[in-house]
């Protein structure tokens, strides 16, 4: 490998410890070799930057950063200004990846000179008895070789919000980031999903595959509750305002696109009021209340909401919004938690037949 590697591999690291010799490890494991990691130690309180320097100090393929903390997408911006390679790739530090990934996404990116490439994705679970493999998130093999191909099937390639949102099953052309001064915002919410929206806003050419290689491992209910600050709405605002007014200016909103951004924005404001109990917060059943009408009584929402076209399935959610039915939030949400927990208890049995088996 000479000095400009084809892939620069960025993992943005936060109190990782117990995560990250696997995704280093899994990196190695690569089928394809040509690459470099740039680790960026996001001000870390634990053991990660002992790991990330005993990784630098045994392998000229890895530069270490350290920083303060300023969230992943400052990490990955940090990283960004060091890489050197050609495609730029963005793996989470406790996640890992199926051996012959990077060497299938680089053979397809090179093929065609692609802008961006990506994959589907495997989700796992850490279970009170291990890690269980929950479900699998795929998409069709598909390319388009021109910025109005690309915007006009932008559902083709994006199906899902998730794997549009995520940055960690693709590759990105760094010369079209560098060019474009496309950088993750400096949110700690939705940070990935507008950079990705920024970066497909001035590609000329994409593609995918139809094979899940990126293996992701969901947060804990705890986890989850951690990374999602009291104004989440304002982040959720400020996304799909920018994610909307892009679309808008392709000429491509409308019909089944509409319906589909419609219906993410709707979910996504429902996420927001759906978080009152967050035992993070502390509120009193009072203050829940007022929190969620916070969110219900939102300007742009409830200027979103009357011109909404959403799928029917979101209808239920849509009309809780529009009726802004406090009562109802929180009926849904204690109806959702009892289903959770009715899931989790299923991934366990799956995983004691499994070890009993």
């Amino acid at each position: 490998m000479g000095n400009n590697p084809k892939i620069s591999i960025i993992v943005p690291v936060y109190n990782a410890e117990k995560y990250l010799d696997g995704c280093i490890r899994s990196i190695y494991d690569q089928t394809f070799t040509d690459y470099e990691i740039i680790l960026v130690n996001d001000g870390s309180t634990d053991q990660s930057a002992q790991i990330c320097k005993r990784y630098r100090d045994a392998d000229s393929r890895i530069t270490y950063i350290e920083k303060e903390n300023g969230g992943a997408g400052s990490a990955r911006n940090a990283g960004m200004q060091a890489a050197k390679g050609r495609y730029l790739a963005f793996p989470d530090a406790d996640d890992s990846f199926e051996p012959e990934m990077y060497e299938a996404l680089y053979r397809l990116a090179d093929s065609g000179d692609y802008d961006m490439v990506f994959s589907g994705v495997k989700y796992y679970r850490q279970t009170d008895g291990g890690v269980v493999y929950d479900r699998e998130q795929n998409i069709e093999a598909v390319s388009f070789h021109s910025t109005e191909d690309c915007r006009r099937h932008i559902m083709t390639f994006f199906p899902t919000t998730t794997i549009f949102d995520v940055p960690w099953n693709k590759l990105y052309k760094r010369s079209v980031a560098v060019e474009n001064q496309i950088v993750f915002p400096d949110i700690r919410r939705c940070q990935d999903a507008t950079f990705n929206i920024d970066f497909f806003n001035c590609i000329q050419s994409a593609a995918s595959l139809d094979q899940a290689y990126y293996r992701y491992m969901e947060n804990t209910t705890a986890d989850v509750q951690r990374k999602f600050p009291k104004d989440y709405i304002d982040i959720v605002v400020f996304y799909y305002t920018h994610l909307m007014g892009i679309l808008r200016s392709w000429g491509v909103y409308g019909g089944e696109i509409q319906s589909h951004y419609d219906s993410t924005f709707t979910l996504a404001v429902y996420s927001c009021a759906d978080r009152f109990d967050n035992p993070l917060w502390g509120l009193n059943k009072a203050e829940q209340r007022a929190y969620i009408e916070e969110i219900l009584d939102r300007k742009e929402v409830a200027d979103f909401l009357p011109d909404a076209q959403v799928r029917e399935d979101v209808k239920p959610v849509y009309e809780i919004l529009l009726k802004k039915d406090t009562d109802a939030v929180i009926r849904l949400h204690n109806k959702e938690k009892r289903k959770e927990k009715l899931r989790q208890n299923q991934l366990l049995m799956k995983l004691y037949r499994k070890l009993k088996g």
